[in-house]
Order: structure tokens, then sequence, then C-alpha cells
């Protein structure tokens, strides 16, 4: 993987994992956002990049490391962003969706949140590099029913 292409995915897993971030706090859709980015973060960001041009997934090995590389990103920016709206909110609003975490995140040291954003981030490229993977396959299959249809 060269460095332009990875610069992309970084910047596309950033951009995705802190809108997702601020939108979290939302009481019923923050569930569904953290699902989000706990398994589409990867495709996503590959499928943006293979309509922009600048990405071909080639071999099952660059899905996975691309769709690792997504994940983490997106959920270390994702983390970051909700745990600090998460004290801001807590703090100055004395609004919690989810009042244990936001406990934990005014009341923790701040090497245990990282600590903990680092494990988030290890968890979601995991889960990432799988479905990364798994896009790989729906998109050669898609190509080769193209090919058989028009070819």
């Amino acid at each position: 993987m060269d460095r332009i292409l990875a610069k992309n995915i970084i910047i596309l897993s950033i951009f995705f994992g802190a809108i997702l971030g601020l939108l979290a706090p939302v009481p019923y859709i923050g569930t569904i956002i953290l699902f989000a980015v706990f398994l589409l973060a990867a495709p996503a960001v590959m499928v943006f990049l293979i309509m922009d041009g600048k990405l071909d997934l080639t071999t099952t090995q660059d899905s996975i490391i691309q769709g690792g590389l997504a994940g983490f990103v997106s959920g270390v920016a994702f983390s970051s962003v909700y745990a600090v709206m998460a004290f801001l909110l807590g703090t100055f609003l004395h609004f919690s969706s989810n009042f244990i975490l936001t406990t934990m995140i005014a009341n923790s040291p701040i090497w245990l949140l990282v600590v903990f954003i680092i494990f988030i981030g290890v968890l979601f490229g995991t889960t990432n590099a799988f479905t990364g993977f798994l896009t790989y396959y729906i998109i050669n299959l898609i190509r080769d029913m193209y090919e058989k249809r028009n070819g």
C-alpha cells in the first residue's frame, strides 16, 4: 500500500469517525451509530475510494490491511470525539445519554481514557478488517456477475 492511499484512508476514516462521534450522544441514534462505526467504517471508506478511482482492490491481503487501518483510525477518532462530547455535555449541560459511560469519562484519569480509546481502536480495526475482507469478495462477486452478463 502506497503512502498516498494510506493518507486518503486515514483522512476519510478520521472524518467518518469524527462526524459519527459528534452524533453518537443523541440518545436512541447513538447505538445505531456505534454499530455503524464498529462494522461499516471500512466498507464505507473503501467503496468511496473505489468510486473516486483512488483504490483498486487486488488482493485479499490489501483489503484486510486497508479495512483494519480504516477501522482503527475511525474507532480512535470516534472514541476521542465522543469522549470530549460526553464530557462537555455532562459537565456543562448535565445531559447524559449513557450515565455510566459519561461518569467514567468525567472521573477517569487521562491515561486510562487513552488506553480505553486505543483498545476501542484495536477492536474496531479487527472487526473492520473482516468487513473489509467481505467488501473485497462482494465487489468481486458483483464484477464477475457484471462481466458474465455483459461480456
